[in-house]
């Protein structure tokens, strides 16, 4: 219905004198709330169609509805989904370089002989590490920003006081 009202350029509050109903009962009616068959005639009357064509409006609009927002809950799945598998790709990582490091790496330690190399090694797989948790996560992402940015604003209005 608010597609029909919008076409028309009407508020609510001009769509509920038209019809003769209150404004809290078009508001209802927007959101998809039940209403009863006087208000429904009321409507129907105003907008110069049938009933049952102005329930077809109000169904096919909450079922778009409906599905913008199985889309946007779909896609905070596929998010979270990615997250918790680039976690565990992490951690099968670190515990893939720790590991050969430990069976392959220390024995090769030969009374300090080798120290060097180990050190490249260590110091190699440690910034891989490093570098795929910064990847993964994001200390620095949208939500460190936003609150810096929260933080700064609170600072400039002191500031300015």
């Amino acid at each position: 219905m608010k597609t029909l009202r919008q076409k028309r350029q009407w508020s609510q509050e001009e769509l509920a004198q038209l019809s003769g109903l209150n404004v809290r009962t078009i508001q209802r009616f927007e959101k998809g709330e039940s209403v009863g068959l006087e208000t429904l005639k009321s409507l129907a009357a105003v907008f110069e169609i049938t009933t049952d064509d102005l329930l077809n409006s109000v169904e096919n609009n909450l079922a778009l509805h409906s599905t913008v927002e199985n889309t946007k809950e779909s896609q905070e799945k596929k998010e979270a989904i990615e997250k918790v598998k680039s976690i565990k790709y992490f951690y099968a990582l670190s515990g893939f370089l720790i590991g050969i490091f430990l069976l392959f790496m220390l024995p090769n330690y030969n009374g300090g002989e080798n120290l060097g190399s180990l050190i490249v090694v260590f110091l190699s797989f440690a910034s891989i590490i490093g570098c795929y948790a910064l990847l993964v996560f994001k200390p620095f992402g949208n939500e460190w920003e936003s609150k810096k940015m929260s933080e700064i604003l609170v600072k400039q209005k002191a500031n300015k006081k």
